[in-house]
């Protein structure tokens, strides 16, 4: 049975399907894990009336009738090719022109994450999307940052994933490595979205492996303000440790919080690949598992990007991943 690639695309609360799909040379949508905004563009014969900068695109991918929500987005650029008669737009699920890339200064004191994640929405009228546990926040400076760069970085210093998607702010948990820490501080989180892709899928696969001299535990030294002793603690087991200062945490397990994430970023990328295969629901942030793939079928990937491109006859993915 032959699957017939399909779209569809609202603009403004307007159908335009169909007119994008009679003269549509390619479209395409980026998601991402990270501060990145997810993007789509779409390129078509024609020149078309220029759509005003911030105005909202609503898409859906897949074929035939059985579409998913790719998400909502912006209208950041439009480019216009008057010798070849085509007209491309770019659209971001973050709105640049939006208060949420303003710069601020302000402390954030006595508070958790999720609470700074929803107070941040909704001064940004954004919805919001949490899952695991919340985490205690005793003092964080926003020195001169956007409220996505400040939130992003918070989110990566202690071990969860933040993006903008569809109109909200998403942070959930990443996995811990409980069992190599030994600090359990992070359960598993089982919200993260998983996939499989058989190798017979796939169009193309590669995957490297880098032999490189990975630190297996990280060591947390702060200023102690009651006693002014210096206090250290450790994350992890075995010699080959990680040093690093920080500000006097409010309890051990916020330090452990930081040291379990700065060992999860000094652990990762040992095994990058990257596949291509037909167009499917495969999403950035998610795990990705490797079926019929010698030596990796029991490795559980973290999916860093997805690039899905379509046309009138085809629709593919580009998958890049780590281990």
């Amino acid at each position: 049975m032959v699957r017939v690639p399909n779209f569809k695309l609202i603009a403004k609360g307007k159908d335009i399907t169909k007119t994008i799909k009679k003269e549509l040379i390619e479209l395409s949508f980026e998601d991402k894990e990270g501060s990145e905004s997810d993007e789509i563009s779409f390129r078509v014969n024609g020149i078309y009336q220029k759509p005003f900068f911030g105005d909202s695109l609503e898409l859906w991918l897949g074929y035939g009738d059985e579409l998913f929500k790719c998400g909502k987005f912006s209208v950041q650029t439009t480019e216009t090719d008057y010798t070849a008669n085509t007209t491309e737009v770019r659209a971001t699920a973050v709105n640049f022109a939006s208060p949420i890339k303003v710069k601020k200064s302000r402390t954030w004191q006595d508070t958790t994450l999720f609470t700074i994640v929803k107070k941040i929405a909704d001064e940004n009228s954004l919805s919001v999307k949490i899952a695991g546990d919340d985490f205690n926040v005793s003092s964080k400076l926003q020195d001169n940052l956007s409220d996505l760069d400040f939130l992003y970085g918070l989110c990566f210093e202690l071990n969860y994933l933040m993006a903008v998607k569809n109109g909200a702010i998403i942070v959930t948990s990443k996995d811990a490595r409980s069992d190599e820490l030994g600090s359990k501080v992070t359960p598993k989180n089982k919200a993260l979205p998983k996939n499989e892709i058989r190798l017979s899928e796939c169009h193309t696969l590669r995957i490297s492996s880098a032999n490189r001299n990975v630190y297996n535990a990280t060591i947390l030294e702060w200023q102690d303000s009651e006693s002014g002793k210096t206090k250290s603690i450790k994350v992890g087991s075995g010699n080959n440790a990680y040093k690093m200062r920080i500000a006097a945490p409010k309890s051990d397990a916020e330090a452990f919080k930081i040291g379990e994430s700065k060992l999860n970023e000094l652990q990762r990328g040992g095994i990058n690949g990257s596949l291509e295969c037909d167009g499917k629901e495969v999403k950035a942030g998610g795990k990705l598992k490797l079926i019929g793939v010698a030596n990796y079928e029991d490795v559980e990937f973290s999916i860093k990007s997805v690039t899905h491109t379509l046309n009138n006859t085809t629709y593919t993915i580009s998958v890049e991943f780590e281990g």
